[in-house]
């Protein structure tokens, strides 16, 4: 029989690699599978290549745009899934999948908020859905945890929806963020317009290099001042001498044992197609919301015939996630024809951020939870607003100039409800590259989403006009659902086996070994980004792991 592990994690991104690390650190023995290759990310991606040294100027190939998702490019496309070999059903959905050591932590926008108190028991206030079986108090300690270890830069604000960080130093606003957050403020007081918070590293902490202000954190940082998991998380687990790492393993079922416990992950080698089993004590799933939630509902025995540790039959209910619901883009007049260019160059995430003020003090009359911004001020090498000036030749390039430090955008992130009708289940008919079923997903904006979405259209223009800004273009319509990458909620927490897949401590209520690390625990999404509460609750789920390893309850 293969060597068996104390713990086997599948996935390597956020969840994966957080929880990996952790049982390192506690001195279990730990192989982390991974459904991609293990890429270098100083050599094997783009990174600083200027636009016109590649053929369309960065963009995708046209012949090849079919396989990759959205936010693929010539940069970063390297660990993005071929959209063709990897298909899903049922309504229209964007699924946005890297599969490489890091996950879709080597591409992500960087935005770390800490959920606040009102977050974690969201239904206590509006009586919409399900508390969470933990509170923020649970949880803080390990916020800091996680913070110390990621590195988050941003400014303490003292707002009581949203928690401050430990953080390192903010990157400056611009000016015209400053424009926006003075004419916001100024007229209305329940808005604040605050220095991102992104994992961005902005001096040096244990070894690490700080940004050095590229402005090209989606193209993969090549020295992991912007967080990612192989970056940052992986090469401390390698310290350890704990972690065995598994590249091209593509995780199809965990098996059961005879004693009613996990004993192994089924997957199949990448290139040669192999099946090849990976045996732990403890089986740690942190592939993705929705990837963990197929391979549970891949899992299926006799046992438990609509999906592994599905006895409430919530697996696969209760999708949750952000909706996009509207951008806005303008020039500040004053700005104009201003020469500097310190605006291009930021990390992700840190620009500015006006977080979440409809239905805390005040109560709005057709929908519940809420809302924040996201954005910034400057232009990149791309400046987008450049489509909206007409002309061409040297005339063109001088009013684009004119504009570049003048530009402030915003785009929106709302609170979608946890409910049962947003589901995914198996596909019947249709497999993958490698013969696995695939996920049908079910998932619509309700009236809450909708109504939610023509106040946010309204907010961001009353805001750029009270601060003077000339609206140069304007989103107004929803983007679809999964655009915003923060899928959460398919097997949900809870101190209640009959209404929830799993306990506080993010492990199954059916199967006492075998746990579920990433977003599909959340209860609701929250309009904040997941992926710092994503890494935290891994953290603590792991120390929960260890802890029973310790007194024998799972090994």
């Amino acid at each position: 029989m293969s060597e068996v592990y104390d713990a086997v994690v599948v996935g390597s991104g956020a969840a994966g690699g957080m929880a990996a690390t952790e049982l390192c650190f506690k001195g279990l023995k730990v192989l982390l599978l991974e459904a991609g290759p293990h890429l270098d990310i100083a050599t094997d991606f783009q990174h600083h290549k200027k636009p016109y040294e590649l053929p369309f100027r960065g963009r995708i190939r046209p012949l090849e745009r079919a396989k990759y998702n959205y936010t693929a490019n010539e940069w970063n496309k390297p660990h993005f899934v071929n959209e063709l070999e990897h298909p899903y059903t049922g309504k229209k959905f964007v699924w946005v999948r890297a599969r490489c050591v890091g996950g879709k932590t080597l591409h992500w926008g960087l935005v770390s908020l800490r959920f606040s108190p009102r977050d974690f028991q969201a239904a206590r206030h509006d009586g919409f859905g399900e508390n969470w079986p933990i509170t923020y108090e649970d949880v803080e300690p390990y916020y800091t945890r996680t913070e110390k270890m990621v590195c988050v830069c941003g400014h303490a604000e003292h707002l009581e929806n949203n928690p401050d960080s430990f953080f390192l130093k903010p990157v400056p606003l611009t000016c015209p963020e400053w424009v926006l957050k003075g004419g916001v403020e100024k007229n209305f007081a329940d808005r604040h317009v605050i220095h991102g918070r992104s994992a961005t590293a902005t001096e040096p902490v244990n070894g690490r290099a700080p940004c050095h202000y590229c402005g090209h954190c989606g193209r993969v940082c090549n020295v992991a001042a912007a967080f990612s998991s192989v970056g940052v998380l992986i090469p401390i687990a390698e310290k350890t001498g704990n972690l065995t790492l598994r590249p091209n393993a593509v995780a199809w079922k965990v098996l059961m044992g005879g004693d009613g416990k996990a004993k192994s992950v089924l997957f199949l080698d990448r290139v040669t197609r192999v099946p090849e089993e990976a045996y732990g004590k403890v089986i740690v799933l942190g592939a993705g919301c929705l990837e963990s939630t197929r391979i549970l509902l891949n899992s299926k025995n006799e046992q438990y015939p609509n999906g592994l540790a599905n006895s409430s039959g919530v697996l696969g209910k209760y999708f949750c996630e952000q909706i996009m619901a509207s951008d806005i883009m303008g020039v500040i007049p004053k700005l104009r024809g201003d020469t500097n260019r310190g605006g291009d160059a930021k990390p992700d995430g840190a620009g500015i951020y006006i977080p979440r003020f409809r239905n805390l003090k005040d109560k709005q009359r057709d929908f519940i939870r809420g809302y924040g911004f996201e954005g910034g001020g400057g232009s990149s090498e791309f400046p987008g607003f450049a489509r909206k000036i007409p002309g061409f030749g040297a005339k063109f390039k001088e009013e684009v100039k004119k504009n570049y430090a003048a530009v402030v955008s915003i785009g929106s992130f709302g609170e979608i409800l946890a409910r049962p009708e947003n589901f995914v289940e198996l596909d019947p008919v249709v497999r993958d590259a490698w013969g696995i079923s695939v996920l049908k997903i079910n998932v619509e904006w309700g009236p809450n989403e909708l109504a939610m979405a023509k106040d946010m259209v309204e907010t961001q223009r009353e805001m750029f006009k009270a601060a003077g800004i000339e609206v140069m273009s304007e989103r107004t319509e929803p983007l679809p659902p999964g655009w915003s990458i923060h899928e959460a909620g398919t097997a949900r927490m809870g101190d209640d086996p009959k209404k929830s897949v799993l306990n506080k401590f993010n492990q199954c209520h059916d199967v006492k070994n075998l746990f579920v690390v990433d977003a599909a625990a959340f209860v609701n999404s929250t309009e904040k980004n997941p992926t710092l509460t994503i890494m935290t609750l891994a953290m603590r789920a792991a120390d929960h792991i260890a802890e029973e390893m310790k007194r024998g309850n799972l090994g």
